[in-house]
């Protein structure tokens, strides 16, 4: 009985401080769109697949073991590609003003789990940019990854092309979020205030609480009570007749 009474009470503070967290469930929806639309920078992504295909001339063609032999060193090319080896040339042949680590974390390979083929993506501000980048890495890795390991088993099979659709921010995800979080902060600041508040609000705090008794309670009246009875008063005038006799 007493979980049921506080459910209530928790139902009734909620409903009591609704028009506030609706009004900061509102305000975070609006600054999550602020950021979004207006402060977020977007951000654009470009892809070139590359397939790691050992050559051979054996008659019988590629065995089993060539093949995982290159699944096991896509892990190997990665570090290569995001190395300094690499990513110096391409900075020098864009004319990058970017560092190596400012360059390795805009970088990302992807593997599959037993493929030869794997995906070099690159995230920018720029579409044209990150597809240039994507494209030159994937090239200069291919030119040199024969001087660095002596083989030569890395192919394009496919070019990166500009993609002006962005891949982030997320704007109806960010959107739901700042919806969230003011609705939040707006049912703790309801219970808070509520727990602040230290005015008698029920008989059963001076009972339960305090341990005292009532004597008596004085009801409010409310305005339209008021307003019924002022209208009472003056419509029935007292009769202030008195007959004094002697």
């Amino acid at each position: 009985m007493e979980e049921e009474i506080s459910l209530v009470e928790l139902f009734e503070v909620l409903k009591k401080r609704l028009s506030m967290i609706i009004s900061l469930s509102l305000i975070g929806l609006i600054l999550a769109s602020a950021f979004t639309f207006f402060i977020a920078t977007p951000k654009y992504s470009a892809t070139t697949q590359l397939l790691v295909n050992q050559t051979t001339g054996n008659t019988e063609g590629i065995q089993l073991n060539d093949i995982n032999t290159n699944v096991q060193m896509i892990n190997t090319y990665r570090d290569i590609i995001k190395g300094p080896v690499i990513l110096e040339d391409v900075i020098k042949s864009l004319e990058l003003d970017s560092t190596v680590s400012q360059l390795s974390e805009q970088i990302e390979v992807v593997t599959q789990d037993n493929s030869q083929v794997f995906s070099l993506s690159v995230t920018g501000e720029n579409p044209y940019v990150a597809s240039d980048i994507a494209n030159s890495t994937a090239s200069i890795f291919k030119d040199e990854v024969g001087n660095i390991m002596n083989v030569e088993n890395v192919t394009i099979i496919s070019e990166s092309v500009p993609n002006t659709t962005p891949v982030s921010p997320n704007n109806l995800l960010n959107m739901i979020i700042g919806l969230l979080l003011g609705a939040m902060l707006g049912v703790g600041s309801a219970f808070l205030l509520e727990f602040m508040d230290k005015t008698v609000k029920d008989e059963r705090f001076i009972t339960d609480t305090l341990g005292w008794s009532t004597l008596g309670n004085v009801s409010e009246m409310t305005h339209d009570e008021l307003a019924a009875k002022v209208t009472t008063a003056q419509s029935n005038p007292v009769n202030r007749r008195s007959k004094a006799r002697v």
